[in-house]
């Protein structure tokens, strides 16, 4: 796997871990061209804010999310740039009761998520995680930061109750590498503790 589409996908996990553990000092919001939303914020409120910055897809006067929905899938809307052409996609929301119940977005529009490199990066950390079945399992996450003798490193830990975990190593060597040229790397290793 090409170690430069490993860069961005380690950066968006390292984000995600300090976007997470900031969570309980205040109620979690997202903006979405300076325009905030969060979970039980009002629909009406909601269509209103985004109706200054964002397009809604399909539009919420379709009542998408009072249709039948599949087992284990949420009906939502998209959340389409504006004034972009051709329009992205810069999240999703999904309303329930009248309130947001979910909002979705990326953590890093920089990633080609059709890379090769990238698809495989993500299996992997799939395939590392403990099969709990659909009740979930707690994770312990922590990130702390190495030295080594040629190069510093952000560890990215993510801890099971059954003893397995994923370490991501995020770093930047101190001179470039002799076979690739280049400096920052990433790695992903499964751990046994106790």
């Amino acid at each position: 796997m090409q170690k430069r589409t490993i860069i961005p996908l380690g950066c968006f996990l390292l984000g995600s871990c300090l976007v997470l553990s900031g969570a309980d000092e205040k109620r979690p919001t997202f903006f979405f061209d300076g325009q905030q939303l969060y979970v039980g914020m009002s629909k009406q409120e909601a269509v209103a804010s985004l109706s200054h910055c964002c397009k809604i897809s399909p539009p919420v006067e379709s009542g998408v999310e009072r249709q039948p929905a599949p087992e284990n899938t949420m009906l939502g809307h998209f959340i389409l740039s504006k004034e972009e052409s051709p329009q992205r996609i810069l999240g999703a929301v999904y309303f329930s009761g009248g309130k947001i119940l979910r909002i979705t977005r990326p953590l890093d529009e920089e990633i080609d998520t059709f890379n090769d490199g990238v698809v495989a990066f993500a299996r992997a950390i799939k395939r590392s995680l403990p099969a709990e079945g659909d009740g979930g399992t707690t994770v312990r996450v922590s990130v702390r930061h190495e030295r080594i003798t040629n190069a510093e490193s952000d560890v990215v830990s993510f801890s099971f109750p059954n003893g397995r975990g994923i370490e991501l190593h995020i770093g930047t060597l101190d001179k470039p590498d002799t076979q690739t040229n280049k400096r920052d790397f990433a790695t992903l290793d499964e751990t046994l503790e106790p």
